[in-house]
């Protein structure tokens, strides 16, 4: 198919990735910004659901609007905006260590937690931990000083952005999902928490932002298998794959085959 114009008319909601289908870094993709603006202008509600979690839902919607891509903060949903509603069932976060390339801000925005280090006493002394992201994670340290303290004493981990890879400067990244669910692995009794795509917390939020769009009206547009197309379906969303990020270059019919995951419908772009 062409693209999300195709099948518009039959959502009333269209949910889009970030990155990989409007753009990757900060670069927007041209066809992209085309694809937005139509939906604009045909009156389609519009939200983006991302596991983009090193900035706020807030900041994530102003570097968007920045890029040409006009949307309020409310209609950005990430792994940052179920924070507060998880944290209820940990104390609050309190005693917390928060983990990422910006802790503070995330420290500063729940009382009771603290910005995290990887040095072994400080992660020791943590009561459980909220792993925004993992961008500094340039070699194996972090991961084998965190496993270390867990392996010792078990504690609860919130992981705000469950992917394992996506496409960055031309290559794969390894997400906080990767580190996590080798922890997970590693120590079967551990309690792990995901809180973005695929899991349904983050599809349930979208349904209460956009109340009384029956999901089978809702599509999502996403270029992972296993995030996108898996959350969505799972969801009773449908999805639509784009092979503009993660697949690109790669051949996707081999992909979703391998992983046995079946998007609604397929486009090279969005």
């Amino acid at each position: 198919m062409s693209g999300v114009l195709e099948v518009a008319d039959a959502f009333d909601l269209i949910v889009l990735d970030a990155y990989g289908v409007l753009h990757e870094g900060a670069g927007a993709h041209d066809f992209a910004l085309t694809a937005f603006q139509a939906l604009r202008e045909i009156g389609k509600k519009l939200c983006v659901v991302t596991n983009s979690v090193t900035h706020a839902p807030e900041e994530v919607a102003k570097r968007l609007t920045d890029m040409g891509f006009p949307i309020g903060g409310r209609d950005v949903i990430s792994g940052r905006s179920l924070l507060p509603w998880f944290l209820r069932f940990h104390r609050e976060g309190r005693g917390y260590a928060v983990l990422g390339y910006h802790p503070d801000v995330v420290a500063e925005a729940f009382p009771g937690t603290r910005v995290g280090s990887f040095d072994r006493d400080d992660l020791d002394a943590a009561a459980g931990f909220i792993l925004v992201d993992t961008n500094m994670w340039a070699d194996g340290t972090p991961e084998e000083v965190l496993f270390e303290s867990l392996t010792a004493n078990p504690r609860p981990i919130l992981v705000c952005n469950p992917d394992v890879t996506c496409p960055y400067q031309g290559a794969l990244s390894y997400e906080p999902g990767f580190f996590a669910f080798r922890l997970a692995e590693a120590l079967p009794e551990l309690d792990i928490t995901f809180l973005g795509k695929p899991y349904p917390a983050i599809y349930d939020l979208v349904s209460k932002r956009f109340k009384g769009i029956p999901r089978d009206r809702i599509l999502a547009v996403g270029d992972s298998p296993h995030t996108d197309v898996l959350g969505a379906r799972g969801a009773g969303m449908k999805a639509l794959l784009v092979e503009s990020g993660l697949l690109r270059t790669q051949d996707s019919a081999q992909r979703l085959m391998e992983c046995g995951i079946e998007p609604d419908f397929i486009s090279e772009t969005i």
